[in-house]
C-alpha cells in the first residue's frame, strides 16, 4: 500500500478510538494483528486477534464517558506509520488525565498487523482515579 493509504489506516483507527467504538478499531487489524502495550506487554508480544484487541480496549477505555485523541503527527515510511498524540481520558467522576503517546503501526495488506504504543505508566497512572483499574499499583510521590 502507499503512504498515503497507510496514513489514512492511523487515521481510521484513531478515529474509532475517539468513538470509543472498539469493534470498528480492531476490524482495521489483521486476523493476526497485535496490540501491544509496551510497559506491560514489551516481553509477552501483545494481544492477538481482534477480538482480544476489542476486549483489551474495553479493560482499559471502557469506563471513561469521552477519550480524545489529539494527534499531533503522523509519519509513513513505507509499511511503517508513527504517530504522536496527547490523550485525554475523560471519567464519569470528573476526572480528566492526560496522556503524551508514541506509536508504530506496521501495515500489511492494508491492514494493521502490529500496534506497538510508546507511553509512562507512571505519569498516566498517578492521574488516574482510584476506581479506574484497582488492581493497578499507583506510584506514592507523597
Amino acid at each position: 500500500m502507499s503512504e498515503v493509504a497507510n496514513r489514512a489506516l492511523a487515521e481510521a483507527l484513531f478515529a474509532a478510538l475517539e468513538a470509543m467504538d472498539w469493534p470498528a478499531a480492531a476490524e482495521l487489524f489483521t486476523d493476526d494483528g497485535v496490540y501491544q502495550d509496551m510497559p506491560f506487554e514489551a516481553d509477552s508480544g501483545g494481544t492477538v486477534g481482534h477480538d482480544g484487541i476489542i476486549a483489551k480496549l474495553e479493560i482499559g477505555l471502557g469506563t471513561l464517558d469521552r477519550f480524545e485523541l489529539g494527534v499531533t503527527g503522523i509519519w509513513a515510511d513505507g509499511d511503517n506509520v508513527l504517530v504522536e498524540r496527547v490523550e485525554v481520558w475523560h471519567h464519569p467522576d470528573g476526572t480528566a488525565a492526560s496522556l503524551p503517546v508514541l506509536c508504530r503501526l506496521q501495515v500489511r495488506d492494508g491492514r494493521i498487523a502490529h500496534w506497538r504504543e510508546y507511553w509512562d505508566y507512571n505519569y498516566l497512572i498517578a492521574q488516574q482515579p482510584d476506581t479506574w483499574l484497582p488492581q493497578s499499583p499507583r506510584p506514592r510521590w507523597d
